[in-house]
């Protein structure tokens, strides 16, 4: 086996995005996902964006492979995306954004949103077994 062909050939094979899997394309603009994320951008126009882009992919794969890539990062919470240097992002991402979390399986939810809905939640129940008790 000639040795410089083999490396060349994988080489090749490693910038070949057709030839690499949906998890390894995204995970070369993982940062760029989580600040559009962070922004307020769904994830339905981002995997339109990227199905533009060349990359099939759908929506359940996009979501699947982004918990894969947040858990490589060193597990749920660990990473935070960078913010872009741009004005538009510093204009979005500022210090008054609400605390995002990371769960265990890599989903992200707003800390203060989900105390709120747990909050009217038990509000609720408690309004309903006052109602049956009158």
């Amino acid at each position: 086996m000639n040795v410089g062909h083999a490396a060349s050939r994988l080489r090749s094979l490693a910038s070949d995005n057709a030839k690499r899997s949906k998890t390894a394309v995204l995970g070369d603009v993982f940062g760029d996902i989580e600040n559009a994320i962070r922004a307020g951008v769904s994830q339905v126009v981002i995997v339109e964006e990227l199905r533009r882009l060349g990359l099939d992919i759908n929506l359940t794969t996009f979501r699947s492979a982004l918990r894969r890539l947040r858990a490589r990062r060193g597990g749920p919470g660990s990473w935070t995306a960078p913010l872009a240097s741009t004005d538009f992002a510093h204009s979005r991402l500022d210090d008054d954004m609400p605390p995002v979390r990371t769960t265990a399986s890599g989903a992200m939810y707003d800390e203060n949103a989900l105390r709120r809905l747990l909050l009217a939640s038990r509000a609720r129940s408690e309004g309903a077994a006052t109602a049956l008790a009158d």
